[in-house]
């Protein structure tokens, strides 16, 4: 089963889905040679080392959204319209994805 690529256009990134990604990439890049796919994992390694640094293991691996900087706004206010989440008091932590900066909510 293929997953979808990521990238830092994105404007919520799972950290589920990035650890799934990552994965699937070791897992095809074991069986064939391809840049696009080794150019794409060294991209998501390098981001997923800098949430790893600005998150607890309680934060990321229960698959915390990485909100893009200039989504956060809109983010909260969706999450308080669907009412899965009060964004206005939680604590975010900055993580660098090739120059763009996402937001990392810390768990409690």
């Amino acid at each position: 089963m293929e997953s979808r690529p990521i990238t830092n256009t994105e404007n919520v990134i799972n950290s589920r889905e990035l650890l799934t990604r990552i994965k699937w990439l070791e897992q095809q890049l074991n069986y064939r040679c391809s840049d696009a796919y080794s150019e794409e994992l060294k991209a998501l390694n390098a981001f997923s080392n800098n949430v790893e640094a600005a998150a607890s293991v309680s934060t990321y691996e229960p698959g915390m959204d990485l909100v893009r900087d200039s989504y956060l706004e809109e983010y909260g206010k969706a999450a308080e319209e669907s009412g899965t989440g009060n964004t206005s008091g939680a604590s975010f932590s900055s993580v660098d994805f090739n120059g763009v900066v996402y937001w990392l909510r810390q768990g409690i």
